[in-house]
């Protein structure tokens, strides 16, 4: 059982690395990745606009230039890929970890009120919230 799990991250792991190489050689524009649906059809910037920019960027080494596609995604995502290292970890050993993120309950809370402030916040078209907004 633990050598399936092993290998399902395993493969989990080369598809993400292998979506990784195509964004840094290939970059966000083009045909070949949709956008954010939302933004077409509001015109407004949800959370997650200007992620896939700011990835491209920090495989670049661009750690400025992804801020400014969209910082509260590059705080996130470190602690997020941290997370879910640490569960799937936990997963394919058949039990959780000692040590571990708990996401639930007040956390819950706080995160989905930050998403929620960032997301109205990088809305307001004025300065230095305009700043929040990707390029």
């Amino acid at each position: 059982m633990r050598a399936r799990r092993a290998l399902v991250v395993i493969l989990g792991c080369v598809a993400m690395l292998l979506s990784a190489f195509a964004l840094y050689r290939f970059g966000p524009s083009g045909r070949w990745l949709p956008g954010c649906i939302f933004h077409r059809l509001t015109g407004l910037e949800c959370p997650g606009c200007g992620m896939t920019r700011a990835v491209h960027a920090m495989l670049h080494g661009d750690a400025r230039g992804a801020f400014r596609f969209n910082p509260l995604g590059m705080v996130l995502l470190p602690a997020a890929l941290l997370g879910i290292g640490l569960e799937l970890a936990g997963w394919v050993r058949g039990r959780p970890l000692a040590w571990r993120f708990r996401a639930g309950g007040p956390w819950a809370w706080c995160f989905a009120a930050l998403l929620l402030g960032f997301w109205v916040l990088r809305n307001i078209p004025a300065w230095p919230f305009t700043l929040l907004a990707p390029p």
